[in-house]
């Protein structure tokens, strides 16, 4: 992009702009990026009522202090830099370019990447929420720096995958390329960025397939298909349906998981909108949608047979294209002899084009020489079409010179038929056509079934690998896997000489719960503890389930006197959070370990040695209550 345009791109001013610049600063802290926030009344709400979204039950947020310290610095200044492009790009200059449709699509992208992706554990979800928002900036920035150019794209690319070849076209850029670059500018992950730019064909990714871009790629590519349909109602169809359900289907959802998740995306986009003033059209429940194009998919295709009157699958689907009666009539005589075969006949290459499209036919006999559309016109015609590429074409002509026959060939012909032609040079040839048409079925019947083992070896994998970094019961990260995010996040302290924190709970008499209520009961206050402190964590938290009744918190980026306030949030939301058992109601309470990172230890075995102690000492002292490690 030329240099004296790039002043012109989108970018964060006022609050967003200090924040973004804060969080480039090593030293910044949670309280420091609070302070900012709260400068601004409007973002202070927007995030808090996103911070609410996931509470489970917990004590709402009611302070910028903790929805940042929720949420985690990277998910705030994405958040706060796109609420900011909303407030200032709601209107533009590209007059192609519909901004509250934009905003209105982008917004349903964030709340379907967030709930996707929180159902399948793909991360947090005030993160997973920025990264749907901004994955598309790529499109407003092209309207904003290019908007006489990118209107007239707009009216070319009337169907959302011919955009970008247009824009490529016309612009030597797209927009996923663009999103990319303003993503990086932004200092987001680049994982966010490769999943963006990934996001309308991820099977096209040389990615793994169970690496974090292409399950996020995967989830975007989801929301975007789901978006496409949802607010472009001109454009519904049941193979949009299709393409979706498949795309659920591969993430491990069944229909009626993913219908009732549908409806519940639509129900918070609406009422995210009006918060943030975003224009939304009424929009009726996904579920009812999806019965009424499938009944009446099942109504049109059930007439376009009785009309049509198409061959069996177990018959081979052959048209004469000819504009002579008498050579049309004496090849239809001919082939007749064969067996299993299908005829279908037209007379010029725009006729049998029509045609083709309803009767698919796996061979096809044409001439060359036609009036309207003559047969390479014809065969060129069909090659540019996915389903014509499988073809079988047979060319009848007495134009035999090299020239001619380079000019078939490069049209898309398989092989020629001379005329005059007799009927063994007929069944010649079409035996060896009937051979390709065998083969073709016989690999795209394997690569189907390839596909499939693929697909059903990819989900199992997924879920071996869910399966074994996850607590059956509360669905947290076990042991195992909270070791591997602790020894990540001390080798990044380490690094980078940040502060970290560990903290440990441990629920009080929890043998005394299961011996008056039950295994039952037990198993329903580890749920419900699990829930409170999944709500109340931040999104670069690790939380899991460490053993029995106690967990551990992993907090990267997080100083001990902040993690002394997360601490005591968690153990008062547990305690003032009842448990209900049947008919009983139970007070639960924990006590709580902490300890921080300090330049002066040498392994994260001696973090968790000064946690235990610490938890030890809360127990001693009485229980509910928190302690810290006194170590120096």
């Amino acid at each position: 992009m030329n240099t004296h345009l790039t002043h012109r791109l989108p970018s964060p001013q006022g609050v967003a702009l200090a924040i973004m610049q804060a969080c480039q600063r090593d030293d910044t802290a949670l309280s420091d990026i609070a302070r900012l926030v709260q400068a601004d009344p409007a973002l202070t709400g927007r995030l808090l009522q996103l911070a609410n979204a996931a509470a489970l039950g917990a004590r709402p947020v009611v302070s910028a202090q903790e929805a940042v310290s929720r949420m985690g610095l990277q998910t705030v200044q994405n958040l706060a830099l796109g609420f900011s492009l909303i407030d200032q790009h709601g209107t533009g200059d590209c007059a192609g370019f519909d901004y509250p449709l934009f905003w209105s699509q982008s917004l349903l992208m964030a709340v379907a990447t967030r709930d996707i992706g929180n159902a399948v554990r793909l991360g947090a979800p005030d993160e997973l929420f920025s990264f749907g928002l901004l994955a598309r900036v790529g499109c407003l920035a092209l309207a904003t720096v290019y908007p006489e150019p990118y209107t007239a794209i707009l009216k070319e690319a009337l169907a959302p995958e011919l955009l970008l070849q247009h824009e490529r076209a016309a612009l030597a850029t797209d927009h996923l390329a663009m999103a990319c670059d303003l993503h990086t500018q932004w200092g987001m992950p680049a994982a966010f960025s490769e999943a963006a730019r990934l996001h309308e064909a991820p099977e096209q990714a040389r990615l793994d397939a169970n690496s974090r871009p292409a399950k996020m790629a995967q989830v975007l590519h989801l929301a975007w298909q789901f978006t496409n349909f949802i607010v472009k109602p001109e454009r519904e169809s049941a193979q949009q349906i299709a393409k979706i359900s498949k795309l659920t289907e591969q993430l491990g959802f069944t229909p009626t998981d993913f219908d009732q998740l549908a409806d519940a995306i639509i129900a918070a986009w609406h009422a995210l909108a009006k918060q943030f003033k975003i224009q939304v059209q009424p929009t009726a429940p996904y579920s009812g949608r999806v019965q009424e194009l499938g009944a009446e998919s099942l109504k049109h295709n059930a007439q376009a047979a009785a009309a049509a009157a198409p061959a069996t699958d177990s018959q081979l689907r052959v048209m004469v294209v000819d504009d002579d009666p008498v050579m049309q009539q004496l090849l239809q005589t001919w082939l007749a002899t064969e067996p299993h075969i299908a005829i279908a006949t037209a007379n010029n290459g725009m006729a049998a084009l029509t045609l083709a499209t309803t009767f698919r036919p796996h061979i096809i006999l044409t001439d060359w020489n036609m009036p309207v559309m003559d047969g390479c016109a014809f065969c060129k015609a069909l090659r540019a079409s996915a389903w014509g590429q499988n073809i079988y074409i047979l060319m009848l002509t007495g134009n035999t010179s090299d020239t001619e026959i380079t000019e078939a060939f490069a049209a898309g012909i398989d092989a020629f038929l001379p005329k005059p032609t007799t009927p063994s040079s007929l069944h010649a040839r079409m035996h060896a056509a009937q051979r390709f048409v065998q083969l073709r079925k016989s690999w795209e019947q394997n690569s189907e079934h390839l596909t499939h083992a693929s697909n059903d070896l990819a989900i199992a994998n997924r879920r071996l690998e869910y399966a074994a970094r996850t607590d059956p019961l509360t669905e947290l990260s076990n042991r195992r896997a909270g070791l591997m995010a602790l020894t990540q996040a001390w080798a990044a302290a380490v690094r980078r000489q940040q502060a970290m924190s560990v903290i440990s709970l441990d629920i009080d008499f929890f043998k005394r719960v299961n011996d008056q209520h039950g295994h039952d009961g037990g198993d329903r206050v580890l749920e419900q503890v699990s829930q409170i402190l999944r709500a109340n964590a931040r999104g670069e938290d690790t939380v899991c389930r460490w053993g029995g009744e106690e967990f551990l918190l992993i907090c990267p980026n997080m100083p001990q006197h902040e993690a002394l306030l997360a601490a005591e949030r968690l153990r008062k939301a547990i305690a003032d959070t009842p448990v209900v058992l049947g008919k009983q109601t139970l007070t639960v309470t924990v006590s709580v370990g902490l300890a921080s990172w300090r330049a002066d230890m040498t392994n994260y075995e001696q973090l968790l040695t000064e946690a235990d102690k610490a938890l030890y000492n809360a127990k001693t002292a009485g229980r509910n209550r928190l302690a810290q490690s006194t170590d120096t």
